[in-house]
């Protein structure tokens, strides 16, 4: 039983860090071990923990822990900022020594405190780091009981809130060297922590639990600047610097403060496409755009920007987005690697010479390096090797001929202008591409990069660590919301070396005009501390079920004879009364949910479906019985079924086999795919055999699905029913389409690259079928069923001005005044959200 219920454990950074003196009183932190009653101890009592000091903040002082004797005697340890020292206070005295630990080591790692107490000798010993330091007499005896205070406390006349910004873990109290108490401190959230050996509870007020901040990106601030912005790092400074068209942003992640500075100029080279990179050797600036070689440095005393090269003229888009780039290793380089633009993904490499100011091309050796863009990069310490990994191109550079992901990991030596290629990752299911940067762990031989699917626009960044040796990788921390547009959208990841922290940014542009002094970038800054914990995978159902393989045995032997009395039972009781049917003409059918009530009930009369098909919302479906069968899909399964039935049903149109081997086996050759299609397509046959009045097709090379729409429900075709009659739109049609959609979003949680064109139509059509049926009314008819109407508009377009007027209309013919003020004020709230400015039109030019 222990060797099947033992897992593998790996290492995670976890722990408590207290909020110090830079916080006000009320929001530091206050660890009480002893929070329903003191602990009475007897004998040689050891206490010990962990603990470091919280980097980059300016006060460093007070208690590590304040433990009262019989709520009388204080024994505390202490840090004094001056001295740079810890201190034990027995009451109104000091101990005569102190204990000193070296600032790197304080700071940067872990460091175990012992505290010994003899209470049968009424004697002290401390321990740092295993080397005994303080040696004293103590006023405890044997019986005496404890109220233990790690950081602040609140407790009678001993209440203090000094205490300095610290992390701790792993508390244990023994007892004559036996462990009677551990709180190892690993609690994700919440103001309680567990000890592990007799579920002892703590309290904590204002905890800031170190696991989560290795596990979660936490958004550090959110903003919107002028123009085509771009970003650069200083790692020294720990300062992410945005450049917009008037201010230059800069964001200090040691401080988590920013500011904005007006800039008297815009940079020479601030067109779209434009890249920005900080020389940590110069301590400069510098924006360029490589299509025209234009470079400019930011002069922070007048606060401008000065060209180093002839000014461009302005050009409608760059032929490098997406672009790497480095500075080689004395900082006298700038090297810019691929890219993409005009339908060509590029492998040159762009060297600009500070010193001289000059641009050059230099080719490459070897033919590793093929066309890409979206790839990450990343350099040694000293910057004279270079690694790069991943992208998306093609071998010939040309757009259109067969462009994928690639997955190889390249080694660029910068003296030799060599490429050499150490590994390829294997190919995952879903295809991703890269954030600008790589993270090089030198010293652990790994790097950090953030990864994301390229073919969806609602798409999201995750964290990987991989080996610069071996082609593997693991997820870690948690995934960041990201939208992914090619010529709108970058990200990018740096490192903080003094406050071990990950940041990662994500700039998305907004066109609102054809000059690029008129776009503005929305731009988000993310943290999270380093090392990330890596993701916790769930295990599988077949790991699952060797582990409790056993339980299902003992669950057996004690259930059977409970199921043969039980039936046993049953045939008494069955053969003393007729038998019903199970399924009556007047049942309900189990395959259409059971909602709340709605005004469809009034107006809609429909037939009952037991077979049924729902896209709107969570995928499911039911089969000619009513039960549940969409288990049976798997993901490979369902992206099948709903590339035949959507194009089937929505464009009355199969699917040749050709498109289905280059959507779903885009990596096999023609054999492959090919029988992985017909291996698949037996499969589904089997599925819709079960879900009833539908079949599998093929005529002229196309599959389709066939439904017999008289024995079968699917909502989208009733939702494509509707939109496509808007000429005879009813109340009653209207009403049965909000029953569709109120759902959910069509296919909900589902995303394919193929299927935004879908998503994005039926959006468009829900909103103007709602809007046409509203042109019809007269509001003062039934203004109840307008606001009904426009609340459906605005689940699909939250700033639809159409639906704010009639709302608001609405409302106020129903003498609602309050609430259609309150209707436009969060319309507005919502319109300044999406576009970065402020709705222009008054409430009281709606109502005129």
């Amino acid at each position: 039983m222990l060797c099947i219920a033992s897992i593998t454990l790996k290492a995670q950074s976890y722990g408590l860090r207290f909020a110090g003196q830079e916080e006000i009183q009320d929001n530091r932190t206050s660890l009480n071990l002893t929070p329903e009653k003191p602990l009475c101890l007897n004998g040689t009592v050891d206490i010990t923990f962990d603990l470091s000091l919280a980097s980059s903040y300016t006060t460093y002082f007070g208690y590590i822990f304040r433990i009262i004797q019989n709520e009388k005697q204080n024994l505390d340890l202490l840090y004094e900022q001056k001295s740079k020292s810890f201190k034990i206070i027995i009451g109104e005295r000091f101990s005569k020594s102190v204990i000193k630990i070296d600032s790197a080591q304080l700071f940067d790692h872990w460091n175990r405190f012992r505290i010994q107490i003899d209470l049968k000798n009424s004697t002290i010993l401390v321990y740092a780091n295993n080397k005994l330091i303080i040696r004293d007499q103590v006023p405890f005896g044997e019986g005496d009981c404890f109220t233990i205070f790690f950081g602040g406390n609140e407790f009678r006349n001993f209440k203090s809130k000094d205490l300095p910004p610290m992390n701790l873990k792993d508390i244990t109290i023994s007892e004559d060297g036996k462990r009677r108490y551990h709180w190892p401190l690993n609690e994700l959230k919440g103001t309680t922590a567990t000890d592990e050996l007799v579920g002892q509870t703590a309290s904590v007020k204002n905890p800031i639990w170190i696991k989560s901040l290795h596990n979660e990106w936490k958004l550090a601030k959110q903003f919107t600047v002028n123009g085509s912005a771009c970003v650069a790092f200083d790692p020294a400074s720990e300062t992410v610097h945005v450049i917009g068209s008037d201010i230059l942003y800069r964001y200090s992640v040691r401080s988590r403060q920013g500011e904005a500075l007006p800039q008297k100029n815009s940079p020479p080279s601030f067109l779209p496409g434009n890249q920005a990179i900080f020389n940590p050797s110069t301590g400069k600036l510098y924006n360029y755009y490589i299509d025209q070689k234009s470079i400019s440095a930011f002069d922070s005393v007048s606060r401008s920007w000065k060209s180093e090269t002839l000014t461009p003229k302005y050009t409608i888009a760059t032929e490098y987005w997406q672009a790497n780039k480095f500075i080689a290793g004395s900082g006298s380089d700038l090297y810019i690697l691929g890219g993409y633009g005009q339908l060509t993904y590029k492998n040159s490499i762009h060297r600009y010479h500070f010193a001289t100011k000059k641009w050059e091309t230099i080719p490459t050796k070897g033919n590793v390096y093929s066309p890409r863009y979206l790839a990450a990069l990343g350099t040694t310490p000293g910057a004279d090797t270079a690694y790069l990994i991943g992208g998306y191109g093609s071998l010939t550079g040309e757009q259109m001929l067969n462009p994928k992901s690639t997955y190889d990991l390249l080694e660029y030596i910068v003296k030799e202008n060599t490429f050499r290629k150490l590994y390829e990752l294997p190919v995952p299911k879903a295809d991703f591409a890269f954030a600008n940067s790589l993270i090089i762990d030198s010293k652990s031989n790994r790097f950090y990069g953030l990864i994301f699917p390229n073919q969806q626009f609602k798409s999201h960044l995750q964290l990987i660590r991989g080996s610069l040796s071996k082609p593997t990788y693991e997820l870690v921390g948690t995934s960041i919301p990201y939208q992914f547009h090619d010529t709108h959208s970058y990200s990018d990841l740096y490192f903080c070396p003094t406050s071990h922290q990950l940041v990662a940014v994500t700039l998305y542009r907004n066109e609102k005009n054809t000059a690029a002094i008129k776009n503005t970038t929305d731009v988000k800054l993310y943290t999270i501390s380093f090392p990330p914990n890596a993701l916790e995978p769930t295990p599988s159902a077949e790991k699952q079920s060797f582990k409790t393989y056993w339980l299902w045995i003992l669950a057996g032997l004690v259930a059977g004879g409970l199921v043969l009395i039980y039936a046993r039972r049953r045939r008494q009781l069955e053969s003393q009364r007729p038998h019903p049917n199970l399924l009556s003409e007047q049942s309900p059918a189990r395959g259409v949910p059971v909602d709340e009530p709605s005004l469809a009930s009034n107006f809609v009369d429909k037939p009952v479906f037991r077979a049924s098909v729902y896209l709107f919302g969570n995928f499911q479906v039911f089969d000619h019985s009513g039960s549940d069968i969409t288990k049976l899909f798997t993901p490979l399964l369902k992206e099948l079924f709903l590339l035949l039935a959507l194009n089937n049903i929505g464009k009355q149109r199969g699917v040749p086999s050709e498109k289905l081997n280059e959507i779903l086996w885009p990596d096999k050759s023609g054999r492959d795919a090919s029988n992985n299609r017909s291996v698949n397509i037996a499969k589904l046959r089997s599925i819709l055999e079960k879900a009833g009045p539908c079949s599998l097709s093929k005529e002229s090379g196309y599959w389709n699905i066939l439904f017999d729409f008289n024995q079968i429900y699917v909502d989208y075709e009733r939702y494509m029913a509707i939109i496509n009659n808007k000429a005879t739109l009813t109340k009653q049609t209207i009403i049965e389409l909000e029953e569709i959609t109120k759902r959910g979003s069509f296919l909900l949680n589902t995303e394919y690259y193929w299927l935004d064109d879908f998503k994005a139509d039926i959006s468009n059509n829900i909103i103007n079928t709602f809007l046409q049926y509203a042109d019809k009314l007269n509001i003062n008819d039934d203004p109840e069923f307008l606001i009904q109407l426009t609340n459906f508009i605005f689940y699909y377009d939250p700033v639809n001005e159409d639906a704010i007027i009639l709302k608001c209309k609405s409302l106020a013919l129903m003498g609602k005044h309050t609430l259609a003020k309150n209707a436009f004020e969060k319309f507005t709230r919502d319109y300044k959200i999406i576009y970065g400015e402020d709705y222009k039109q008054s409430f009281s030019a709606f109502m005129d």
